[in-house]
Parts: structure tokens; C-alpha cells; sequence
């Protein structure tokens, strides 16, 4: 009996990601879809069904089918794989905070309109298998066209892509406004591309050093180094392209630098960690630049899977301080600048919004006042 059910959820799982190939063909829209793996223990039901609730949540009511045993998939409907990746993780460091456990292994991919069933779910599974394998990431991605470019010469792969689809993203700070725009790739030669950007926004580009570029068919961020602004032909010239595998451009909340200096402090169980410095906040996340030799003690430790405590104190409209403590998990670390992900209180974070607010109105009144000096 068994094994009649088994086959019955074969056929009736492909008989769903079937109609969504269809279905993305026909309207040329996008579709990710996603492998997890949960050994269920089904003495604990309720707990198992809690968890499934939490995640159809948390996907926006996306399809969850059992795959296989203690595998599932998730069909992210009109998802691109960056959009895709940022929310499986927000997914993962949820169940974590909430239930307390792991969703150890995850594996993306993009629909492509070349793709059948088969090639669909191999393509799945080789990234599933990888995060199993993978004593460090939980999270392994990739498209058709962008897959382990690692044994590959990256200019190649790029120069295929970018002749395939010339549109991309690039994302901005202005002094922490993000400031995006739909782009043109004109050119792409020898690790250097030309970008043709809106002539509005082509002053931004001469007061930054790097740019950061979106592009569908390519899983990561790119960060590129600007070497020459062009400002009578609205050409931005980049080299220098670096893959990412978290960037402020996936970040879902607005994120402001401090105006003066906020010290911060980490804890785990009440016991200091190190001391830092706030350099930028959200109402999710924050990052904070530390010493070299905390960083070295952090990993020596083994605190990147660990619920730790952040405190730090934030300025009010009236020149108070607010004290801030929540819970933070490592997100990632870049030499010497750790991103937490955190989850105040619903009064915490209400403080924090009011801190974002206040930054936002200083950072708008430099903007106007940039802006009137470039028209002048």
C-alpha cells in the first residue's frame, strides 16, 4: 500500500512542476524552486505541521510538495534566483529562531525555458547533494548558464550570458539611499564591460569607487570597480568583476549608516564576545566593524551557527539615547566587518524604525543638496 501512495505523490508532484514549466513558457514569466531536507518524526505531528505552516507563511502560500522520503520542494512562482536565495534564507534563520532547529541543507535553482522535468530536478538535486556534502554552507544555487563557474574561465561564461540577455541591474548607495536603475550592457571584453546608464544618474557613478551589478541569469551579485565615467556618451566603465555571496543588494530592509559613532557590544549566554563599531542598521540586520583578532576568536569558537546577544544605543529626535539589546545570528563575515541578522522585540524594533526614519530625512536633505549643486 505503501508503495502505491509513493507512486500516486510521483506522479501527482510532476504533474504540478509540469504545469508550472508550461505555465512559465507560455506567459515568459520565472519560477526557483527549492530542496529541503527534514527527517520527520511522526510521534511529533503537530510540531511537523507547525513548521510546514510557519514556511507556506513565510513563501507567500507557494506550493510545498514532498518529494522524496524527507525531502520537499518549494515552487517559488515569478521568482528570480537572487530574490529566491534571499528568502530561502530569511526561511532558514526563521525556523531557527522560532522552532529552535536546523534546516540543514537547501538547494536552489531557476526555471529556464530549455528545461524539461528531468533536467529541471537533476539540476535541483546536484545542488541539494551539494549542500549535503558542504560541511559549511547550507545554501547551494545556480542557473543553467551560470553553473560552477569555478572550473571555468569566468570572462567566457559572462561574455555567453551577457550575448544571451545585455540587461542587468545596478544598485547604489548614496550615503546609504540605495539608488538602482535597468542598465544596457554595450560591451563586454577581456573583463571589462561598458554599461550604458540613465544620463540623470550618471554623476552618482563619478562619486564611487564600485557598483554592484543584478543580473537574472547569474545567481550572484557582481561588485565592479568604476574606472572611467563617461559623461557624453552616458557610459560607465567597469572591470575588476567580483562574485558575492551576500551583497547589500539582497538586503530587504533600508539600511542607514550612523551619523556620529555607535559603539556595540556581542555577547553569548551574558559573556562579552568583543566590542565594535555600528556601520550600518536595518530593522533585520546590522553591521558592525571589529578588531582583526575578535574575528579570528569568533571562528576559533565556532560561533557562526550560535544565538548571541547584540546591545548598542541609538540616538532619538530629542538627542536621547535608546538602548537596543536583541538576538543576533552571524549572517556573514568580510575581513574585518561581521553582518548580524537580528530579532528585536517588537519594541526594539520600533525604536530602530524610529532611528532609520530620522537618518533617512538627514540623508534626503544631502541628496536634495547634492542634487542642486550637480544642476547648478
Amino acid at each position: 500500500m505503501a508503495n502505491r501512495y509513493e507512486t500516486i505523490n510521483t506522479y501527482l508532484n510532476k504533474g504540478i512542476i509540469e504545469a508550472n514549466i508550461a505555465s512559465a513558457i507560455t506567459h515568459e514569466t520565472s519560477f526557483c524552486i527549492a530542496k529541503f531536507g527534514f527527517e520527520v518524526d511522526t510521534e511529533d505531528g503537530f510540531f511537523f505541521k507547525d513548521l510546514i505552516a510557519f514556511i507556506h507563511t513565510e513563501i507567500g502560500f507557494n506550493q510545498i510538495l514532498q518529494h522524496s522520503g524527507d525531502t520537499f520542494l518549494l515552487l517559488l512562482r515569478d521568482y528570480k534566483i537572487h530574490n529566491a536565495k534571499t528568502l530561502l534564507k530569511r526561511v532558514e534563520q526563521g525556523i531557527k529562531q522560532q522552532f529552535k532547529i536546523d534546516i540543514k541543507n537547501i538547494g536552489i535553482t531557476l526555471f529556464d525555458p530549455s528545461d524539461t522535468y528531468k533536467s529541471l530536478l537533476d539540476r535541483l538535486d546536484k545542488y541539494y547533494i551539494m549542500s549535503k556534502l558542504s560541511s559549511r554552507k547550507k545554501i547551494f544555487y545556480g542557473t543553467l548558464d551560470f553553473d560552477f563557474y569555478e572550473t571555468q574561465n569566468k570572462n567566457d561564461i559572462l561574455s555567453t550570458i551577457i550575448k544571451k540577455l545585455n540587461v542587468a541591474t545596478l544598485h547604489n548607495l548614496f550615503n546609504g539611499i540605495p539608488i538602482k536603475e535597468e542598465v544596457t550592457i554595450a560591451k563586454f571584453e577581456e573583463g571589462i564591460a561598458q554599461i550604458k546608464v540613465n544620463s540623470a544618474k550618471i554623476h552618482f557613478y563619478t562619486k564611487e569607487d564600485f557598483t554592484f551589478i543584478q543580473h537574472e541569469k547569474i545567481p550572484n551579485i557582481i561588485k565592479a570597480r568604476i574606472i572611467k565615467v563617461d559623461h557624453a556618451k552616458s557610459l560607465v566603465v567597469l572591470n575588476n568583476l567580483e562574485f558575492l555571496d551576500a551583497s547589500p543588494v539582497e538586503r530587504g530592509d533600508i539600511r542607514v549608516a550612523p551619523a556620529k559613532r555607535i559603539n556595540a557590544t556581542l555577547l553569548f549566554n551574558r559573556i562579552k564576545l568583543l566590542d565594535g563599531n555600528v556601520s550600518n542598521v536595518s530593522e533585520s540586520s546590522i553591521a558592525i566593524n571589529v578588531k582583526i583578532t575578535d574575528v579570528e576568536k569568533l571562528l576559533e569558537k565556532s560561533f557562526l551557527d550560535k544565538e548571541l546577544e547584540l546591545e548598542f544605543q541609538i540616538p532619538t529626535d530629542k538627542s536621547f539615547l535608546t538602548k537596543i539589546v536583541t538576538k543576533a545570528f552571524i549572517f556573514s563575515i568580510v575581513n574585518e566587518t561581521i553582518v548580524l541578522n537580528i530579532h528585536p522585540s517588537v519594541f526594539m524594533k520600533s525604536k530602530i524604525r524610529q532611528y532609520i526614519a530620522l537618518r533617512q530625512n538627514g540623508l534626503l536633505v544631502d541628496l536634495k543638496q547634492y542634487l542642486k549643486g550637480v544642476v547648478l
